[in-house]
């Protein structure tokens, strides 16, 4: 399992470039070099509390048997390496999130004798998630019989897999202040592939009851029935079941905007600033999903779950069929459940504030403050994130340690290094390379670069023509 957020420690440092813009926008206006580009960088973000294997590192996991947990036979995360275990909490959260910045530019321009830093990105982005899910799998992960009558909590889980095309503008605003203040902002055109969106809107009865005897069936398995549901499902794909395959293309579409300002203390003619503070509102927007297919099974008869012989071991060719069987359990016509077509989904809108201090030359202390925002219905969440960093920032070379606290209750460790055109950083380091007792997350940032390491402040301040 492998966990990762944004490289915090790595965008802090003045030559990130591009590759900053996705958490501050202004911050490629503080780039010594003229221009820099992102051959490629990728960034995965893995949590839960959920699972977990047993005394074991990601680099372990290489050459490591994993078996499932099976209490009966006494094979249990407990008592032996490698085991695939769970926590089993009443309330369970997960989340997936990958970010990869494919070829991307920024380039510095004097437009009417005034600065601007322009860039463009390309960005592949997935999140998948469920916050506080009523964990009803515990009593079959601990070979539980479930209890007769079960109310499930209401709960939403959410995926999505888009692009972006994005357009980055930053420049300086109040020229006679005694700071310098900056502006920059994301345009971004949001092209969706993949989507789906489950809400369960109030408690769910969960029956359950021991089966007539039958030899060719488990009798540990229980029926299973659900009742008094309202559930909505919004889905669409692009993964074709008959010939099963993924076929690319575009199935929806919309627009985003990231905005920065950010307040600079820094010398004229100095290469790095004394203190920055910024403060930028990032994915604002949402995508729309014009042929997408909606469900919604409410106020319908009991649902038989389990042991159910028109679900068990069959073959589904596609999630529509799937629905649509439920639907005749639920209505007895197939086609009940079907609403209508299209929905949309807000993007992971958050805010990241962003302060960092200069402890002496090229070394800097940097804090990031990332909150989520739910400002369209149906949005994606952004992890919340506390993250502390200690960084070295010279032309060829960078490097740093981190700490940081994801939603405010697991603390991680990192740090980064810059070496020529090579980033690798990690903001959870020690599952990588050390084994835990329960390794459920981790973190790998890797990014090659092209950078001019050729110009600085003080050669551009001695090209300009004087009138001596």
């Amino acid at each position: 399992m492998i966990a990762a957020q944004n490289n915090f420690t790595f965008s802090n440092d003045i030559y990130s470039g591009i590759n900053s813009a996705v958490l501050s926008p202004t911050h490629t206006f503080i780039n010594p070099n003229p221009w820099d580009i992102n051959l490629a960088s990728a960034d995965i973000l893995f949590h839960n509390n959920y699972g977990y294997i047993s005394q074991q590192s990601i680099l372990g996991l290489s050459h490591a048997d994993i078996v499932v947990a099976t209490p009966q036979k006494n094979i249990t995360g407990e008592s032996q390496p490698n085991v695939l275990d769970f926590y089993n909490k009443k309330n369970t959260s997960y989340g997936l999130f990958t970010d990869i910045l494919g070829p991307s530019f920024s380039i510095s321009a004097n437009i009417n004798k005034k600065k601007f830093v322009l860039g463009a990105f390309t960005r592949s982005r997935v999140q998948s998630s469920f916050e506080d899910f009523d964990n009803y799998f515990r009593f079959g992960n601990d070979m539980m019989k479930q209890p007769p009558v079960y109310e499930m909590d209401p709960f939403s889980g959410k995926v999505m897999s888009w692009n972006e095309l994005g357009f980055n503008a930053a420049t300086a605003i109040f020229p006679y202040s005694e700071k310098q203040w900056i502006i920059g902002f994301n345009l971004k055109y949001e092209m969706g592939m993949d989507a789906v969106n489950m809400v369960s809107h109030q408690h769910i009865k969960l029956t359950a009851s021991d089966p007539p005897f039958n030899p060719f069936q488990d009798p540990s398995k229980m029926d299973i029935y659900a009742s008094n549901y309202d559930l909505s499902l919004h889905y669409i794909t692009n993964y074709n079941f008959e010939k099963k395959r993924y076929e690319y293309r575009q199935n929806g579409s919309g627009l985003g905007l990231d905005f920065g300002i950010t307040m600079l203390d820094k010398e004229p003619n100095e290469e790095q600033y004394n203190y920055l503070l910024s403060l930028n509102m990032l994915d604002l927007g949402y995508i729309n999903f014009n042929k997408g297919i909606n469900h919604s099974f409410a106020n319908g008869n009991k649902i038989w779950l389990q042991n159910n012989p028109e679900l068990q071991n069959k073959r589904f060719e596609s999630p529509e069929q799937f629905l649509r069987l439920l639907s005749k359990e639920a209505y007895g016509d197939e086609n009940r459940s079907f609403v209508d077509n299209g929905f949309k989904i807000g993007l992971p809108t958050s805010i990241n504030i962003n302060y960092s201090q200069r402890i002496k030359e090229n070394q800097f202390l940097n804090v990031n403050y990332v909150q989520r925002l739910s400002i369209f219905e149906n949005s994606m969440k952004k992890n919340n994130i506390i993250n502390v960093n200690y960084s070295v920032q010279k032309a060829a070379l960078g490097y740093g340690l981190s700490t940081s606290l994801s939603e405010y209750k697991d603390i991680n460790f990192g740090g980064y290094l810059r070496w020529g055109p090579l980033i690798i950083g990690s903001e959870n380091l020690l599952p990588l390379l050390f084994k835990h007792q329960k390794l459920h997350a981790a973190a790998f940032y890797m990014a090659i670069k092209l950078y001019p390491f050729w110009d600085n402040e003080m050669k551009r301040h001695r090209r300009q023509k004087c009138g001596c």
